[in-house]
């Protein structure tokens, strides 16, 4: 059986794989920001043969060897902490039958192309940000693109898990027209302003270019900046040839992403977060050929998957902090005006929604979204109830949610 979409199209001669610059991650050895560049020009070559030799059909699913697609590094948290653990459990378990080979970087895809290469079985499952398809999946791109009001990632990961799979149709219809099955969902860290130079507050950030996508670009928007939209994997070189002058995200990404080659500063108070990562997006016909007992395996270990990235991210964050700073980097609060336009931007965010939604032809985005405001006071008051206890949590949304499915 097929170790993976580009062994299958070596198949069709030598060395084919290799050709096209298509390459597992046993394969690499470069730095993953290194590895991310040099693969842009590569990003679709193998996917595209792949897709040609045979006919963009899904393969049926390997009893022993599988693919998982993903455009962040192999030292990224999300694959560090959870993706890789979880293929390795899938195998363990599964007593062989479920053996996975990854493909990060961008090796098969980038974030706006990895929905559909699951989908059209050139991988066989990967890893989905729906922001950045919010045309295939308009209901659960809606929800997580109020990222502003993400304070509790912890509440926001389990609210999104049990939202999108028990409580929104919607998503569902969205994920069987793009052929996948979506589950583990998961929250990144709390999101931080990470600047070139110092900056926190508002004369400081006014005209100031930042990274910032969604609900996050439009509070950057409130405190004077400039939100520009840049994908992940393309915000290191942003910043490292001036296109940006900040970047929002986790402050795990000045070690994981090494913003902080370029960065001075970074606001420690948060600016939300991103609670939309589906951790596992597997191809609708590979899901539907396996067996039920290895269905169950992998449902039974989405809770973990989710827990696992979503925990990660607090101490990996201070860490870098303390890194940061021991290398000249400071660390800063806004001051009252910025807090006070920040606290505006982020009481403001669920009305903007459901117009956005409704607007967008969305006809019941006040009902998802009153929906969803419930979900995460329910799950700020199970996080309140558990604490940081990471087997408790993971528990809970094994019972209020996936046993459910």
């Amino acid at each position: 059986m097929p170790v993976s979409q580009c062994h299958r199209f070596a198949r069709q001669g030598a060395n084919r794989r290799h050709a096209v610059g298509c390459h597992t991650d046993r394969e690499r050895s470069v730095a993953p920001v290194k590895w991310e560049k040099e693969m842009k020009s590569t990003t679709f070559a193998c996917a595209a043969a792949a897709a040609f030799a045979f006919g963009l059909t899904a393969m049926p699913a390997s009893a022993r060897d599988m693919t998982y697609g993903s455009y962040t590094s192999p030292t990224s948290t999300t694959m560090r902490t959870g993706i890789a653990p979880l293929l390795k459990r899938l195998e363990d378990q599964s007593n062989g039958e479920m053996k996975w080979e990854t493909f990060t970087g961008g090796a098969m895809g980038g974030a706006k192309e990895l929905l559909g290469n699951a989908g059209s079985g050139i991988l066989d499952a990967s890893l989905v940000v729906d922001i950045y398809v919010k045309a295939s999946l308009p209901h659960a791109s809606l929800i997580s693109g109020m990222m502003v009001v993400g304070e509790n990632p912890l509440a926001m990961a389990g609210a999104m898990n049990e939202f999108q799979l028990l409580h929104c149709p919607g998503c569902l219809k969205d994920h069987e027209k793009n052929n996948v099955k979506a589950m583990g969902f998961t929250a990144t860290g709390t999101y931080h302003l990470i600047c070139k130079d110092e900056i926190h507050t508002a004369e400081q950030l006014r005209g100031k270019k930042v990274r910032a996508v969604a609900s996050v670009g439009r509070a950057i928007q409130a405190l004077g900046g400039t939100p520009v939209s840049i994908t992940l994997p393309e915000m290191y070189e942003a910043m490292q040839r001036g296109q940006i002058d900040c970047a929002t995200g986790s402050a795990a990404w000045l070690d994981t992403y090494n913003l902080q080659d370029f960065s001075k500063s970074i606001v420690t108070d948060s600016l939300g977060s991103y609670f939309g990562s589906m951790n596992f997006v597997i191809n609708k016909d590979v899901w539907d050929d396996l067996s039920e007992a290895n269905q169950k395996i992998i449902k039974a270990n989405m809770a973990r998957v989710s827990a696992d990235v979503v925990f990660a991210y607090a101490p990996e964050g201070a860490e870098a902090i303390k890194n940061f700073e021991a290398k000249g980097g400071k660390a800063y609060t806004f001051d009252d005006e910025m807090q006070a336009r920040l606290a505006k931007a982020r009481a403001d965010e669920y009305a903007y929604t459901i117009a956005f939604g409704k607007k967008n032809g969305i006809e019941n985005a006040e009902e998802l979204v009153t929906t969803f405001e419930k979900l995460v006071d329910k799950w700020t008051g199970i996080v309140k109830e558990i604490g940081n206890d990471k087997e408790a949590y993971i528990q809970r949304l094994q019972t209020e949610v996936y046993d459910k499915i």
